[in-house]
């Protein structure tokens, strides 16, 4: 595609992803991967030999770097949310993961902790005390002197981008998209940019998305669910090798981690997201409407009267489930009654709220629709509204009504922190 740099934030441009011959893309995954053990062999090196360790000691730990081995890389400020050793909290389970001769397994770990931070310092000592222990020599390779430089090389050179913050206290995780876009496949909790980027077929999660009271709890139930995900998932999809020493279905997931992150996850995306949704109509309002002090006043006066009489609102459900079970394809319809003590109809926009309630009560792929009114009676300052569902997915759904504020003069109604949602 010519000039496809200047379209890398459209998602079509990253589809021709699927059509790089599987060799070619292993290819140069497996060179990048050569030039991080380069230096994971130098840094190790360079750090054992200032601690006098012997050198056969250090040849014997290095040589264990395998390009054809599964590589997995955690690189990350050691603050403790981000549980740097949730990996290594069951030590006998880990070195069975590890130490398979057939299904060989090395663990990358780099970051630094603040200088003031003494509990993520001692992080980082107990990750170099498991380095050394004779099951994981060879096996666990903790790397000094973070920076940008290796961090080029991670994020591009292993297989698996390991993130286990403690959820919900991850802020985005940038370092698991730039891996992504590098073919690099994440496995993380679903926490921060993962959260919304994982889509079942361009990685793992772990655990789920439940609320926990107790660290404790949360930690194990995590951790356990790297284990189980590693032995049963990740390990066997990568060894699941042809003649020609490739999985397809590993490539496939290289694949889907580039084309699921390349345009949705990029600073092109992001700029052009808010040139056409913020900018340029936040300009075409002011040009509008905020130039004339008249419209401005009336403006204020509307919002004073908005907040006045919003908590005055009433929505009824009218001839509704809550929940119901669908099959893909299906539609239904849905509908609700407002009272407008003080507001007219005209200043509010009527929504259906709903999406697939899982196992777990959590709800996801939520969807917004407008609703129509089909009837009122201004006397009562009643308004009865309607809305079609169509479900493209059968399942469990659950929906709900709410009730935004409308106005030619504001961009987002979300700004005016505004929003009446049923009350039962």
């Amino acid at each position: 595609m010519p000039y496809w740099q200047d379209n890398i934030h459209k998602n079509e441009t990253w589809g021709r992803i699927n059509s790089i011959p599987n060799e070619k893309l292993w290819k140069e995954h497996i060179a990048r991967k050569q030039k991080l053990i380069e230096l994971v062999k130098s840094n190790i090196w360079e750090r054992l030999r200032r601690e006098h360790y012997p050198y056969e000691e250090i040849n014997e730990i290095t040589s264990k770097l395998d390009p054809n081995a599964l590589t997995i890389g955690f690189s990350r400020r050691f603050a403790t949310y981000k549980r740097a050793t949730l990996l290594f909290r069951d030590l006998e389970r880990i070195t069975g993961i590890l130490n398979k001769e057939d299904m060989p397994v090395q663990i990358i770990i780099a970051g630094k902790a603040h200088p003031k931070d003494k509990e993520g310092q001692d992080l980082i000592k107990y990750i170099h005390e498991i380095s050394l222990k004779p099951q994981f020599k060879g096996k666990v390779f903790l790397l000094e002197n973070y920076n940008m430089a290796m961090s080029r090389h991670l994020i591009s050179g292993v297989d698996v981008w390991l993130n286990t913050p403690r959820r919900p206290m991850e802020a985005s995780g940038t370092s698991g998209e730039k891996a992504s876009v590098n073919g690099v496949i994440n496995f993380s909790i679903l926490d921060g940019w993962w959260a919304e980027g994982y889509n079942q077929k361009n990685g793992w999660a772990i655990g789920t998305n439940k609320e926990y009271d107790n660290y404790e709890i949360q930690d194990n139930e995590d951790s356990q669910s790297i284990y189980a995900t590693l032995e049963n998932k990740i390990i066997p999809t990568y060894y699941e090798k042809d003649e020609n020493g490739i999985s397809a279905k590993w490539l496939e997931l290289m694949k889907n981690s580039i084309m699921s992150t390349g345009g949705e996850y990029s600073t092109a995306r992001m700029l052009v997201d808010y040139c056409n949704k913020l900018y340029m109509p936040l300009a075409n309002l002011h040009n509008k409407y905020y130039t004339d002090l008249n419209k401005i006043a009336q403006m204020e006066e509307w919002k004073r009267e908005l907040y006045r009489n919003w908590n005055n609102i009433q929505i009824k459900e009218q001839d509704n489930m809550n929940n119901i079970a669908v099959d893909a394809g299906e539609k239904i319809e849905v509908n609700c009654i407002i009272k407008l003590p003080n507001i007219s109809p005209e200043n509010i926009e009527v929504e259906v709220y709903f999406g697939q309630i899982k196992d777990n009560g959590m709800v996801e792929k939520v969807c917004v629709i407008p609703m129509e009114m089909y009837e009122e009676n201004s006397e009562e300052k009643t308004y009865y509204y309607t809305a079609q569902i169509e479900l493209t997915t059968g399942g469990n759904y659950g929906y709900t009504f709410r009730v935004m504020p409308k106005h030619e003069m504001i961009l987002d109604a979300e700004n005016l922190n505004l929003v009446k949602w049923i009350e039962k």
